[in-house]
């Protein structure tokens, strides 16, 4: 409309008017009226269908709007870092993520009370999204706070583009979530370390009792304690505590925390139903299966990514993977999951853990919301020596009951719902009462794993539900017939069974969903030839054509030849177990003559009891690939390491013990010889180095030579008498642990970058000029002062930055 009043105004002042400024030629005069009433008839149209009550540039907006919060104890260094990155104009989208209860929103309403005297930020809007929110009804929101008028599918709001003081700053469980919304700086909300967690709770119960009475005190640490640094867990314990005054009620109330803290006042709904949204908004039910696995173990224990891995696979959540790495890929990618969600945390490469209160939660709702206590039986790791009454068993889904000292188990009990028991590291268990497994028609996964029981009563053919049956390092002599009748079995593991001598013709056979077979250091009869007399034949393994993953054990070298001939059986062999075959006085890694060619999945090797064996060879003239990470050398009284350098190895556990001819840790051959060089890697991918009764053991260098272990990470020395220099370059060690007193002979350790380094040595502790130091050291670096420092800079050729010097 603009342009049309310019244009009339135009025309208008270019006309040539007469006397009294009438126009000369009025039918154009006319024409340029009604066109210019037209115009003004449509602004007015205009301006009554659009109100404009305020204008923009004369808005006068809150800046912030005060929010209330609660206590904010140990949050400083999060707040202080979320202020600088919001002060970034290079960041525009600042995601905070962390569990369920760990003081995310505190914390940002502590920013929106805080940010704008920090700031000239203009407006600061806060908004608290419900679980069911409509983005409709965000977006009028935000409008609203703004003066604006909202009009739906017409006006967006689009993300800041850097540089910019404009940010959009949220919180959320999921890392995915700060994916999704194009995040440039992720911040994690960690619970409270002790001391934080401890002032929460003081500063939220506000009781003199604490001071007073120093036994209420300490029970009030360990309360504390229990709810693993949670500022929601802490704050709803001090109000339950806050009345409380005698010793008595604080002792019963850590009781009740450490079984049932449910039971707790508020905690129910300050906190379980916090934390179970996380686990309710998993997008499956297996994904549900996995994440309760974590409250099947103690209270802060490290769960072991591989354990878990064989577990899910008898659960059926890992099924039809064609090899181990598919198993561990896919246990990696659901962990990844969990920890994503904030239901799990990472501590290692191969570790994760679970809070305390996010395990008490998930106990809670299997124990459908505290109803049904014994549907979850777990004792693990409390030392009872008695296990649960029969009537506790009756309700039972999962009973895991293992690393404690239990003798007896009952004899018959109805378990019509039970599908998990867990029984390992009972060593006193040493018998199964004949009728124990004959109500259990549901149970798929039993875990007998380092118990002492001497055989399995007949009734474990009952189980034909079974998926996974663990009996590694029992005492079992002989496998009963009627396990033959476990027909749906996918997981066997009969690893380090070496008491095993007889199983059933036949009965392996007869396992025909079996997936995995692991009978490494364990049964090694195999039938060779044509003779039917005892032993197990590998045409019985073949048969299994299901079976994807294979631990064995051979003692002549006949089987090892058979085994290798059998291009199916060798395909699918992950660890190999060699022992005996006293005529073997070499053997190369990787070995032209037996498996280098057939077993391309060999991931760990093992050589015990061959005392003819001379050289263990690893390299081999043709650089042949093999993904071998483990190799064990164990009672070879003549055998020594030879390295050859074309081997492109990516070993990353050696494990060497009882072999009395070992005088340095490896021989060099071949190139590396006569290199010239000073120090030389042979091993670039080791972490774990372990060296045990090694009598003759006096060097881990050869010669001028000094070894390099750019991933080491741990070494365990015991029982090497002649070992008194400990010479290495292993840029990332980070503990050494010495069960030989080394002080005495002057261990020397070279690092090239120590960073944070752990020595465990037992029983003796280190002296260094009169001065007793701690079993535990951590960080060398200005430590200790005594009269002869225990770290002094080197100036020399290479480039090593420390000498450790604990004598």
């Amino acid at each position: 409309m603009e342009d049309e009043a310019k244009s009339i105004e135009g025309i208008y002042d270019q006309k040539i008017k007469c006397l009294c400024s009438f126009p000369f030629n009025v039918c154009s005069a006319y024409r340029l009226r009604n066109r210019a009433e037209a115009a003004l008839a449509t602004i007015r149209e205009l301006k009554q269908s659009v109100e404009f009550t305020k204008l923009a540039d004369n808005l006068n907006l809150t800046r912030s709007i005060k929010m209330p919060t609660t206590k904010t104890i140990g949050m400083d260094k999060v707040f202080e870092e979320l202020l600088r990155h919001a002060k970034d104009d290079s960041l525009s989208v600042i995601g905070i993520h962390g569990m369920g209860g760990v003081g995310k929103t505190a914390l940002l309403r502590r920013f929106n009370n805080d940010f704008p005297s920090e700031t000239e930020a203009d407006v600061v809007i806060f908004l608290e999204l419900s679980i069911d929110y409509k983005l409709e009804e965000v977006q009028k929101s935000l409008f609203d706070r703004l003066s604006l008028t909202w009009q739906d599918e017409v006006v967006g709001i689009p993300l800041p583009a850097p540089p910019s003081k404009c940010k959009i700053i949220f919180t959320t469980r999921t890392e995915d979530t700060c994916s999704h919304m194009g995040t440039e700086k992720m911040i994690k909300m960690e619970c409270l370390e002790q001391e934080e967690a401890w002032n929460l709770f003081r500063n939220s119960a506000r009781m003199d009792v604490i001071d007073a009475d120093k036994n209420i005190r300490i029970k009030a640490r360990d309360l504390v304690k229990e709810c693993g640094g949670l500022p929601a867990a802490l704050i709803v314990l001090a109000q339950a505590m806050a009345p409380k005054k005698t010793w008595e009620e604080w002792m019963h109330a850590l009781t009740i925390m450490k079984d049932a803290p449910h039971q707790l006042p508020g905690m129910t709904n300050n906190v379980f139903s916090i934390l179970k949204l996380s686990y309710d908004r998993l997008s499956s039910d297996n994904l549900r299966v996995c994440a309760s696995y974590g409250a099947l173990f103690k209270k802060g224990s490290w769960m072991g990514k591989y354990n878990i891995r064989n577990l899910w696979i008898g659960e059926g959540i890992i099924d039809n993977a064609e090899n181990i790495w598919d198993c561990t890929r896919k246990t990696q990618f659901l962990l990844g999951i969990l920890h994503a969600t904030s239901l799990t945390e990472r501590v290692h490469d191969d570790y994760f853990t679970i809070h305390p209160m996010t395990r008490a939660m998930i106990l809670w709702v299997q124990r459908e919301c505290g109803k049904k206590e014994n549907k979850w039986l777990v004792r693990d790791r409390e030392r009872i020596e008695e296990a649960p009454t029969a009537e506790k068993w009756q309700d039972a889904e999962r009973i895991a009951l293992d690393w404690n000292q239990i003798s007896d188990l009952p004899e018959a009990p109805q378990c019509p719902n039970l599908i998990f028991l867990n029984l390992h590291v009972n060593k006193f268990l040493r018998k199964i009462p004949n009728g124990f497994f004959l109500h259990m028609p549901h149970l798929k996964i039993l875990d007998l794993q380092n118990t002492s029981i001497r055989e399995l009563p007949v009734s474990i053919g009952n189980l034909v539900q079974l998926h996974f049956l663990d009996l590694s390092e029992t005492r079992i002599t002989s496998l009963p017939k009627e396990m033959a009748a476990l027909v749906n079995l996918k997981y066997l593991s009969l690893e380090s069974m070496k008491y095993l001598r007889t199983i059933p013709d036949r009965l392996i056979s007869g396992l025909r969903e079996l997936q995995w077979l692991d009978m490494a250091d364990s049964y090694s009869g195999w039938r060779e030839g044509q003779t039917w007399e005892g032993g197990v034949s590998f045409e019985e393994l073949e048969s299994l054509k299901r079976l994807k993953v294979i631990g064995i054990t051979v003692s002549t070298l006949a089987a090892l030849q058979n085994l290798c001939d059998s291009l199916r059986l060798a395909a699918f062999t992950h660890w190999l177990h060699i022992e005996g075959c006293q005529d073997l006085t070499m053997f190369n890694i990787p070995s032209t003559d037996f498996h280098a060619e057939t077993m391309l999945r060999l991931i760990r090797i093992q050589l015990h009891a061959m005392s003819e064996l001379e050289e263990v060879v690893i390299g081999n003239r043709q650089p042949i690939l093999l993904p071998l990470h483990e190799l064990r050398l164990s009672s070879l009284p003549k055998a020594k390491l030879v390295w050859r350098p074309t081997f492109p190895n990516t070993l990353r556990q050696l494990k060497i013990e009882g072999c009395g001819a070992i005088d340095r840790l490896i021989k060099l051959e071949g190139e590396a010889n006569g290199s010239g060089e000073t120090v030389i890697t042979i091993f670039p991918d080791l972490h774990t180095m372990v060296l045990r009764r090694l009598p003759e053991l006096k060097s881990l260098s050869d010669g001028e030579r000094i070894l390099n272990f750019p991933s080491l990470k741990t070494i365990k020395v015991e029982d090497c008498p002649k070992l008194t220099k400990l010479m290495l370059v292993a840029d990332g060690l980070k503990e050494i642990e010495c069960e030989h007193p080394f002080y005495r002979c002057g261990m020397v350790v070279v690092l090239s970058s120590m960073g944070q380094l752990l020595i465990q040595h037992d029983p003796n502790k280190l002296e260094a000029g009169g001065s007793q130091l701690s079993d535990t050291v951590k960080d060398f670096n200005g430590c200790w002062s005594s009269r002869r420092p225990l770290i002094q800079p080197i100036v020399a050729d290479l480039q090593f930055s420390w000498l450790l010097l604990p004598s």
